[in-house]
């Protein structure tokens, strides 16, 4: 078991997989769960994508994902496996300090641990699709301008290189009406959204590189992102498994 505890199925409210292309060609597939635990008022996302890498090794990783009412991260770890290679990132946030403690652990027994200061609104950055959008539900929308968020990202992969840091992100809805997508024959309703980096040149170019990303209606979960540079990651299936919907 690599979460931190074992999920109760009655608490499972959504499941669904990814397939992640690049020119059309699948290079990974994401499968993932999403819980309510009504007594910790939190959801939580566990994750797993297998990606086949240039020298033809599998790489594994693994994603657990907790947020409370508000959709703010509370616990977030993002663990990575190929071949020999382990490296595995924990994001814990501490209510009475206003801090994340954060911890990086590898293949060669490095152990590296600090604290970063934080605003009371963030989110956590991870390689994973199902994860990608939450923040959207952390506070309300201008649905007619641009809205700033707080991302914390790391450039750490198997060996520890810096500090996380905080980076703003720019989302702009594309459409005030939703629109119809087709996955795997079922006609499902998504809005649309532009996301961009936080330096963005809005005064200069008139539309500065982006990712398109197509919202489901459920948890914050896209249905699809896109980018100009021909990666492509689609929902393959997605299961609304909550009884109060």
């Amino acid at each position: 078991m690599w979460t931190t505890k074992n999920y109760n199925k009655s608490d499972k409210i959504f499941r669904g997989a990814y397939n992640y292309y690049r020119n059309d060609n699948i290079y990974a597939e994401e499968n993932f769960d999403v819980y309510f635990e009504k007594k910790e008022n939190s959801y939580i996302t566990v994750a797993e994508s297998l990606a086949r890498v240039a020298t033809g090794e599998m790489l594994s990783i693994k994603v657990e994902y907790v947020v409370n009412k508000e959709f703010i991260p509370t616990y977030v770890s993002i663990e990575k496996n190929m071949g020999k290679e382990f490296a595995k990132e924990v994001f814990k946030y501490v209510t009475k300090r206003n801090h994340i403690l954060y911890s990086f652990d590898n293949s060669e027994g490095f152990h590296h641990e600090e604290e970063i200061i934080t605003a009371p609104r963030y989110h956590i950055a991870t390689p994973q699709a199902s994860t990608s959008m939450l923040f959207l539900k952390s506070k309300k929308l201008d649905v007619s301008g641009k809205n700033s968020f707080n991302v914390l990202s790391t450039i750490n992969q198997w060996d520890f290189k810096d500090s996380p840091e905080f980076k703003n992100v720019i989302v702009e809805r594309a459409n005030l009406t939703t629109e119809k997508m087709n996955i795997d024959g079922q006609n499902v309703q998504a809005t649309q959204f532009k996301l961009y980096d936080g330096e963005a040149d809005f005064k200069n170019v008139k539309e500065p590189p982006h990712i398109k990303v197509f919202l489901s209606q459920h948890g914050g979960i896209p249905y699809m992102l896109r980018s100009d540079d021909g990666t492509k990651i689609q929902i393959k299936y997605f299961n609304n498994l909550n009884k109060d919907d």
